[in-house]
């Protein structure tokens, strides 16, 4: 059998040992371990690789090879922290919404109006269609009140033959009294809502003025 001559030897050991040279170049290096420093009840600083579990929850700082903080690991929340946090982070999202809705009615009123008497107009006509309807509601309040003057002066009439009144009678009075009622609460809403109508659009034409203000200024520079 032919044995290997020096050379091939010699050339073999340097491939291994370059091998070998290579793994330990490119292997990650070992993971060092974490150095935690915290303040124990007493004001006591602690150093260690663990915190104790009583402690894992306040606040506590990473430490480097040099014993230097390089992170710091923020203390549990209480309850009442949490709750604020809450109710800030709700009170954002209103003041966006809020934010959101405005934008969208401003381009609202640039795209259904082209000038402040057009929305004078449409303001007038929404109040006028209300206006007609309270006329038509009026009249049957009156048409309402006859019958409950009629159907009064026939209770009456009774009362004075020494009859008694019937049941039915009593119940068409106070049916048609809740009747008088009902048109008298609807003519208070829809005078309401005429008021309503009218702050909006003065609310609404200041706006559009400002809006158009903008526009003929130009985007600031």
């Amino acid at each position: 059998m032919k044995q290997p001559s020096s050379k091939s030897v010699r050339t073999v050991i340097r491939t291994l040992l370059s091998a070998a040279l290579l793994a330990v170049l490119v292997a990650p290096p070992a993971q060092a371990a974490r150095l935690y420093k915290w303040t124990d009840e007493n004001g006591k600083v602690h150093y260690g690789d663990k915190i104790p579990p009583e402690y894992a929850k306040q606040e506590r700082k990473v430490l480097n090879e040099q014993g230097v903080a390089v992170k710091t690991l923020d203390a549990a929340k209480t309850p009442e922290q949490l709750a604020e946090e809450a109710r800030l982070a709700e009170q954002r999202r209103e003041q966006e919404r809020i934010e959101a809705e405005k934008a969208a009615h401003d381009r609202m009123l640039l795209a259904t109006f082209t000038s402040e008497d057009d929305m004078v107009m449409t303001r007038d006509g929404k109040i006028a269609a209300i206006d007609g309807i309270l006329r038509v509601t009026r009249g049957r309040i009156d048409n309402v009140e006859e019958t409950i003057a009629e159907l009064t002066r026939e209770a009456a009439e009774l009362e004075r033959a020494g009859k008694p009144v019937p049941d039915r009678l009593h119940e068409q009075i106070q049916t048609a009294r809740a009747q008088s009622q009902r048109y008298h609460d609807y003519i208070t809403a829809k005078r309401q809502e005429q008021e309503g109508i009218r702050q909006q659009f003065e609310a609404d034409i200041r706006r559009f003025r400002e809006l158009k203000a903008a526009q003929a200024a130009g985007p600031k520079q």
